[in-house]
């Protein structure tokens, strides 16, 4: 009620599973925090990000950036708009994505590095 009217292609809900909408979505624009950066990058999806001058949110922007799956912006607008159409219409963005998406996929799960992890815990050291 306290939005308004919106768009007739805008669905309101109260709460969707991040992962959930990032299987059906092409980008995501989000402040670069790990569980949100983590789930475009399992997606394949390319990122924007406007990320708060807290934590390591600005450094994981900037990484993803320097790996070529992901724009970073200013809290402004104008430039959100300009870097939103990059982020959806550059292919190498998405291609970028995807690699790390297959890159991160190719690693052992920590489950399945359990063991190795018990064996090094518990070797006699030298």
């Amino acid at each position: 009620q306290d939005l308004g009217a919106v768009p007739s292609n805008v669905r309101l809900v109260d709460y969707v599973p991040l992962h959930a909408l990032a299987a059906t979505s092409t980008a995501t624009i989000n402040h670069g925090g790990t569980g949100t950066v983590w789930t475009g990058l399992v997606h394949g999806l390319p990122q924007l990000f406007v990320p708060r001058p807290t934590f390591d949110e600005p450094m994981l922007a900037r990484l993803i950036q320097g790996r070529g799956a992901g724009l970073v912006a200013e809290p402004d607008p104008d430039e959100i708009l300009r870097t939103s159409e990059r982020v959806l219409t550059e292919p190498a963005l998405a291609e970028r994505a995807e690699l790390l998406r297959d890159q991160m996929l190719d690693r052992p799960t920590p489950t399945a590095m359990t063991a190795e992890l018990e064996r090094i815990a518990t070797a006699p050291s030298r």
